[in-house]
């Protein structure tokens, strides 16, 4: 009896171990240097994306200049379980400081199919100023 319970714990301790966490990752090389602030419509970089959410059947991207306190929009995509979003995959408000080096975050989230929130992921880089 009490192995049956101790084999019953560690069933019960492996099951309530937390999943690996969602991430993403990526990096402005495409984006066209650019200065003075001009908001354009810039191709999407590559992203990169691990332990997606199981369920998940939409992403949802937005970005914001965290040095200005800008917020660059959002666009949702249909997911079908792709490791990798391809750079030019969507258009959005690209990166242009006024001058100097300014800081970006995206934020991608997780939707199912009643857009409920299955996890959020963050993931920040830098863009200068090209002159």
């Amino acid at each position: 009896m009490p192995a049956r319970l101790i084999h019953g714990l560690t069933a019960l301790i492996v099951m309530a171990s937390p999943a690996a966490a969602f991430e993403v990752d990526f990096d402005f090389s495409n984006v066209r240097a650019c200065a003075g602030g001009a908001l354009r419509i810039t191709p999407s970089p590559e992203f990169r994306l691990t332990n997606v959410p199981a369920g998940t059947t939409t992403l949802h991207f937005s970005l914001q200049d965290l040095t200005a306190e800008l917020a660059h929009g959002e666009r949702k995509l249909t997911y079908a379980g792709e490791a990798v979003i391809a750079a030019d995959t969507f258009k959005y408000v690209g990166p242009c400081p006024i001058k100097g080096t300014h800081s970006y975050e995206w934020t991608i989230r997780a939707l199912d199919a009643a857009d409920g929130e299955l996890g959020v992921t963050t993931a920040q880089g830098d863009f200068t100023a090209s002159r």
